[in-house]
């Protein structure tokens, strides 16, 4: 914010060396660090306009050389912003109602007890001015702003009489006069009674054809009081590029989400062309595999009757292990298949009923182990029953096949609460994975370097993986080498269905 700038320089004009005196020292009373320049002719007055070294003006009435009226008008001309007091005791009033017209400040009668009164018209006049100044100063940058801004200004009657129009809004309509605004704005902007609100303040938009061209105007308008009278105080700005540049963006995301379709159609075809490849391969392979696996059964019982050769029966048994691995893979693949195939039948899902489920599944395989399980209550969800079946079977199968080697078998199932998803986890002690290879656990036919020994296809995961993404979840896993591992996976919150 500006600072009032205080009263330094003052022009005096007068005759009498006496009054001079006088003037001067009443005005060190009140301004004790002010300059009293003197002037005594149009020299030495043309002469200070020229320096124009000067805040404020006092001058005499009556002069050897000119009178005040003279003097002031010289003033307005080099500047009518200067303020000027005219101090005399020869004026009468007709001459102080001329010189206020002229732009005079203030008219101060010259005698004996007015000249304590000169300081305080002097204080009063500078503060006035330094109210002038900084209008001027606010109206110079408003409306520096309103060009900047391409806005216009306008005031109305009720009944749409144009008052006031700023050049702005002439220049914004491409129009010369008032008259023509106010045709113009009765013709295209006025807002009739029934459309204005019992609001004070109400904003609308209006399109119009400019010589062919779609002009878009914002109209906010304000109800004020005026002398009495209500109007209505408005600015108009264009808005015409935002509303082009708000269209080429809609156009723009429909032809985006036209694209996305048409790529989402692609790209589900190709699925399931691939899905009925695979499944085509993967059942026409059964069949031989299942035939390489009997008659090389066959043949090792024939060759055991009539020979000793343990190396051709050692390879007859690695032909059995192969055909039977294959076939495993084979079957799992088929799974993998169907699971993305299947129709999904929604219902409500009792998740705790089901890691009972594949954990009693699991325990009948475990003979010896010693396994630690710590099975938190689970929510129920919404989702396919058969899929979320699978998906539990898998994370348990693979913590209790991890966890082979671990004296004491640690297994933790629980669940939390996420921003519009419930969270799942299976946590374990078993060999863990790096966090490196955390990306590649649940590709199809992905394992990792550390899991080799155990058995498994390397579907598993990516079968869970389907499943959780089928029903708009998410799955990822932590791990740490030889600690464990942590599988999650999140399924949309019952109240988001």
């Amino acid at each position: 914010m500006e600072l009032e700038r205080s009263l330094q320089r003052i022009l005096l004009i007068e005759d009498n060396p006496n009054d001079r005196l006088l003037i001067a020292r009443e005005l060190r009373r009140e301004f004790p660090d002010i300059q009293i320049q003197k002037a005594l002719d149009w020299t030495e007055i043309n002469q200070a306009f020229a320096d124009d070294t000067f805040d404020f003006v006092i001058t005499d009435y009556e002069l050897n050389w000119t009178t005040g009226l003279d003097v002031l008008r010289a003033v307005k001309d080099h500047d009518s912003n200067r303020p000027i007091i005219m101090f005399t005791n020869s004026g009468t009033q007709e001459i102080a109602v001329e010189a206020m017209k002229a732009g005079l400040d203030d008219y101060v009668i010259k005698s004996p007890k007015h000249f304590v009164r000169l300081p305080q018209a002097v204080r009063t006049v500078w503060g006035n001015s330094q109210i002038r100044r900084k209008a001027s100063k606010l109206e110079f940058r408003l409306q520096f702003l309103l060009n900047e801004l391409k806005v216009g200004v306008f005031r109305t009657t009720l009944d749409g009489q144009l008052l006031e129009a700023s050049e702005g809004l002439l220049r914004l309509l491409n129009l010369h006069s008032l008259s023509e605004a106010q045709t113009f704005f009765q013709e295209n902007l006025m807002l009739n009674a029934i459309e204005r609100t019992r609001q004070t303040q109400w904003q609308r938009e209006v399109s119009l054809d400019d010589s062919g061209k779609l002009l878009w105007l914002q109209i906010s308008e304000t109800l004020v009081q005026l002398n009495g009278k209500t109007v209505i105080d408005g600015l108009v700005s264009n808005i015409t590029e935002q509303k082009q540049t708000a269209a080429a963006v809609r156009s723009l995301n429909q032809t985006l989400e036209q694209r996305v379709k048409e790529r989402t159609i692609r790209l589900e075809m190709l699925n399931r062309e691939l899905e009925i490849f695979a499944f085509s391969v993967s059942h026409d392979l059964r069949t031989p595999i299942r035939q390489i696996d009997g008659f090389a059964t066959l043949l090792k019982q024939q060759l055991q009757s009539i020979t000793v050769d343990e190396t051709v029966v050692h390879y007859l048994q690695q032909i059995n292990e192969l055909t039977a691995r294959s076939g495993k893979m084979i079957d799992d693949l088929l799974q993998f298949s169907r699971t993305g195939r299947v129709e999904m039948q929604y219902t409500t899902v009792n998740m705790e009923r089901l890691v009972q489920e594949a954990k009693r599944q699991v325990e009948t395989q475990l003979a010896g182990r010693n396994i630690r399980w710590q099975i938190a209550s689970l929510p129920t969800v919404r989702g396919d029953r058969n899929l979320l079946r699978q998906v539990w079977q898998n994370l348990i199968e693979n913590a209790v096949k991890y966890t082979r080697f671990r004296e004491q078998a640690e297994i933790a199932i629980g669940s939390g609460v996420n921003e519009g998803e419930t969270i799942f986890f299976v946590r374990d002690n078993g060999i863990g994975f790096d966090k490196d290879e955390a990306q590649r656990l649940f590709g199809v036919f992905q394992r990792l370097a550390n899991a080799q020994v155990f058995e498994g296809t390397g579907i598993g995961l990516a079968n869970v993986q389907r499943v959780i993404y089928r029903h708009g979840g998410r799955l990822w896993a932590e791990g740490k080498l030889n600690v464990g591992a942590t599988f999650y996976f999140s399924l949309p919150s019952i109240s988001n269905f």
